[in-house]
């Protein structure tokens, strides 16, 4: 998927895990062993563009709810008459971007703010309001840029423009089902550091939280940035914020720690003894996940937090350098990535019950990572074929104790490859990026032919017979394995910002 925000100074992300007292579905099954597994098949929707060549759904954040309805945006035929300007946000596409909704078979677009060009979504809740960000035509006279708003489009596809704290931008990134909107605001105090918080500008930017049409906001550790990056069913907030003003000559930024809102105050969750850390999600128990750099920022590890002595607890990798997390569910189960001994490759894991399993990645592969787990842990991501670094080749489903390439159970005729999965529902539907023949970019769905979604025309009800061998490592404990610093680290890591693309 592409880029749609700049590209972090500072390229430490790292992965988390989390304990679970409930067994996931197919956890009785032996990691590492060919097995004969049914699949469901899944009918795969093209959401199409408007014109263009691509169409995105955003990475790492909430583009499905549970009534199956999808939210991305997608190129019009239109160049983009302010391309020069346009801002980093809308991810250096030079096509005018529309931002829609998907539901029943049908695509609705959605309008940009007076005077805007182009809008693109983040999130949805299973009410249908929708949140990201449009621009509204006007540069901002310290960066040239078009300017962006955090806006809210609401069930009737209305557009609301939720402000700013005084600067000249804003974007929303997560929205839950109490209509509450987490994102980043720009204020008017100069400032050389926001681009590093999620959103371009020449002032200082701070998370938010906005409800009701006031937008609150949520201060930083100390120093003089905050950007948030998830929000939860009981309002609570996760991201990231500087702690002081001192610029580190390790990262070239002042420190910066992750932090957890409690609807009331922002608590520091501290560091495993580097100057850089970030939460990267949080489930409705409060367990929030992230990664924070050890002592030197030459490495980094992911974290759990709170252990039951309220701090963080380092659950280090595989036997690899470095680790990266993506998504947590209701009981406490995470999954990601993490390099294996050697830092040859990464494979996609699943942190639970103290036990960190390597799900491995699709069969041919060299590299994978896992993007998404649902509340009965099914997991969905990318492997990749040639080069842990290349362009995504196979989108993967994990359930019962199986990695299969999800192109395998596509049922109906399509020409596109599922190079990834982005996100899944509860209810088993995945949202995900696919590749036409001529390789541009499209947002789909696949529907799960199963007794949850019965008469879907083009299903084929029939299992799948698999038997795949998934190329998994025996389980190890929590912060078991041994971790060493390389100097040179070509990996998955070396990224932009998670959940910060679309």
């Amino acid at each position: 998927m592409k880029v749609g925000w700049l590209m972090w100074i500072v390229a430490i992300t790292a992965c988390a895990v989390a304990t679970s007292a409930v067994p996931l579905a197919g956890q009785d099954q032996q990691a590492g062993k060919g097995i004969n597994t049914r699949h469901h098949h899944y009918k795969l929707v093209d959401l199409g563009t408007f014109g263009g060549p691509n169409s995105f759904l955003s990475g790492l954040t909430g583009p499905l709810n549970f009534r199956g309805v999808v939210t991305g945006c997608a190129d019009s035929a239109i160049v983009d008459p302010n391309f020069s300007t346009q801002n980093p946000y809308f991810g250096g596409d030079p096509y005018i971007q529309i931002a829609y909704r998907w539901a029943n078979d049908k695509r609705f677009k959605l309008r940009t703010l007076p005077g805007g060009t182009n809008a693109c979504t983040q999130w949805i809740n299973d009410s249908g309001q929708i949140v990201g960000a449009s621009d509204i035509g006007v540069n901002d006279p310290f960066t040239g840029l078009q300017q962006i708003r955090a806006v809210l489009w609401d069930r009737d596809g209305r557009v609301h423009n939720l402000g700013t704290l005084g600067g000249n931008g804003s974007v929303a990134w997560a929205i839950n089902s109490a209509g509450q909107v987490t994102g980043n605001a720009l204020n008017d105090i100069p400032d050389d550091f926001s681009s590093n918080f999620g959103i371009v500008g020449a002032t200082q930017t701070h998370a938010f939280l906005w409800q009701d049409g006031v937008m609150r906001d949520l201060g930083t550790l100390g120093g003089t940035d905050s950007g948030p990056y998830a929000i939860n069913e009981r309002g609570q907030v996760v991201g990231l914020s500087a702690v002081n003003s001192t610029v580190n000559e390790t990262t070239g930024l002042p420190s910066i720690d992750p932090f957890f809102w409690d609807g009331r105050s922002m608590i520091d969750l501290g560091s495993l003894g580097g100057t850089y850390g970030l939460a990267v999600a949080l489930n409705n128990r409060g367990q929030v996940i992230g990664n924070s750099s050890l002592a030197g920022d030459q490495t980094s590890h992911g974290f759990l937090w709170p252990s039951p002595d309220g701090k963080m607890i380092d659950l280090r990798t595989l036997g690899g350098s470095y680790t990266e997390p993506h998504a947590i569910n209701d009981v406490g189960a995470v999954t990601g990535a993490s390099f294996i001994s050697g830092d040859t490759a990464f494979h996609a894991v699943l942190w639970t019950e103290g036990k960190v399993l390597d799900l491995g990645v699709v069969s041919g592969d060299l590299c994978a990572e896992g993007q998404a787990i649902n509340s009965t842990g099914q997991i969905v991501g990318y492997s990749n074929h040639d080069s842990c670094l290349s362009e995504h080749a196979h989108g993967f489903l994990w359930e019962n104790g199986e990695l299969v390439d999800l192109n395998q159970l596509v049922t109906n005729s399509t020409s596109l490859t599922v190079v990834e999965g982005v996100f899944i529902s509860d209810r088993g539907e995945i949202a995900g990026d696919a590749l036409t023949p001529e390789g541009n970019h499209r947002g789909v769905l696949l529907i799960p032919c199963d007794g949850g979604h019965p008469n879907v025309q083009g299903c084929d009800y029939t299992d799948v017979d698999q038997n795949v061998s998934s190329q998994a490592a025996d389980t190890t404990m929590f912060g078991s394995a041994e971790t060493k610093t390389k100097e040179s680290r070509r990996s998955f890591i070396s990224r932009s910002v998670p959940g910060r693309t679309h």
